[in-house]
């Protein structure tokens, strides 16, 4: 536990107050100067097999046999600032369109680290709880993050921001939160305070977490707030995520991370599978590996273990999705000679490759790729790493979002040229 306390201080504090990126592609991050960076072995193994159902939903998406190709991207804090992930959803989203700006989760309301893509905020204090604090109360939804208030008159903001060449205005929002008897109604107004709608904590809907309501043209901001129906029975509002979708025809890219989280995290989190089945993704990326890592006497075959419990869960519960692993980066730790290279990321990254290999799930293997075993004193040199040497700065980020891009690219121009 102290692991994951070192590692999100220092990556919130030493690393977000200071680079506060848009996310945005840059394509001026020319890989020229980074000799290190072993360009040749960018490309997605197993692809040719494992990623076939998502190339051709990508190919009935540019033939306009489709109008929807959803993506979900789950990992830790290197996910959870949404710079990696966000550059490479307005990749995807300006090369085969832009169909909003997916799952979102209040990270500011929760005291933690928020991407910069939104804003959310509130008048008043929420209790929160993120997943890798499994032994404490609340249960965990789709966004590994849940905040709760039992304050009758409680608000809560939310202002989508626009990115360059990608508008993320939208007409439909939906909530994942608790519904029944012992929670607040909530009203939906937009920026001029007008309501636009009510979810009614018993009306009947197609799950127990889902509220959903569409607008008649497109919005950027709403206001969510307590509506007290019954003072003898409402109780409390309890959040698990929320989702932004637009009517275009697109990628809509969900992103789901935690600092400091681990595959059995999200294994043991309540609801998670459960909610997380509703996003009806066609694609999966799961970015872990750097925690488990610095778990003091890692052990790979219960790694393994945690990667296949986790694993199959997803794939019993979201049967028409294909799967993209990725390894963590390499890193640094401390020792009391100073920061170290660190044996078990290499470990960890193995091991994921193994049970990638042995059931033919697609991976990028990002370690490799950024130069192997001691490579991040490279990328630091470079001032391309946070100074933790764990995690990495927005251009490093933005760097790897390009190199996954480009690999996901080369694997689909293939795939055409195939078919």
């Amino acid at each position: 536990m102290k692991i994951i306390f070192r590692l999100t201080f220092i990556f919130i504090f030493c690393f977000l107050i200071t680079w506060r990126a848009n996310a945005q592609m840059d394509d001026t991050l020319s890989l020229e100067k980074y000799k290190f960076i072993k360009t040749e072995k960018n490309k997605i193994e197993n692809d040719s097999i494992a990623l076939r159902p998502f190339y051709e939903k990508l190919y009935e998406l540019e033939q306009k046999k489709t109008n929807r190709v959803n993506i979900a991207h789950i990992g830790d804090s290197h996910i959870q600032a949404d710079i990696f992930s966000g550059t490479l959803r307005q990749h995807l989203q300006r090369q085969f369109g832009n169909a909003g700006r997916g799952l979102i989760f209040p990270y500011r309301v929760a005291k933690s680290n928020e991407p910069s893509s939104y804003k959310t905020t509130s008048p008043v204090k929420w209790e929160s709880k993120r997943n890798v604090f499994y032994e404490k109360p609340l249960p965990i939804g789709i966004s590994g993050f849940t905040i709760e208030t039992n304050d009758s008159m409680a608000e809560l903001d939310l202002a989508v921001k626009n990115q360059p060449g990608l508008n993320y205005s939208f007409t439909k929002f939906t909530l994942f939160h608790d519904r029944g008897a012992n929670n607040y109604d909530l009203t939906i107004c937009d920026s001029l305070n007008c309501e636009r709608g009510i979810f009614k904590s018993t009306d009947k809907t197609k799950s127990p977490f889902i509220s959903e309501l569409k607008f008649n043209k497109p919005i950027n901001q709403i206001i969510l707030r307590n509506k007290n129906s019954d003072s003898a029975h409402q109780l409390s509002t309890r959040i698990y995520g929320m989702l932004l979708e637009n009517d275009s025809s697109g990628i809509l890219y969900n992103m789901i991370g935690v600092n400091g989280a681990e595959y059995r995290h999200y294994s043991m989190s309540k609801y998670f599978i459960e909610q997380f089945a509703s996003l009806h993704s066609d694609l999966i990326i799961v970015s872990m590996g750097t925690n488990e890592g610095f778990n003091k006497g890692f052990e790979d075959e219960l790694f393994y273990r945690q990667i296949d419990t986790l694993i199959t869960a997803i794939k019993a519960s979201n049967p028409g999705a294909t799967l993209l692993l990725t390894t963590p980066g390499d890193s640094f730790r401390k020792s009391k000679k100073g920061r170290v290279k660190n044996p078990d990321i290499t470990a960890a990254k193995e091991t994921i490759i193994k049970y990638c290999r042995n059931n033919t799930i697609a991976y990028w293997d990002l370690y490799e790729i950024m130069g192997g075993f001691g490579s991040m004193a490279k990328w630091f040199t470079a001032k391309l790493s946070a100074n933790d040497r764990v995690h990495f700065n927005g251009r490093g980020y933005q760097i790897q979002a390009n190199l996954l891009y480009t690999a996901m690219i080369k694997g689909y121009e293939k795939y055409k040229k195939s078919k």
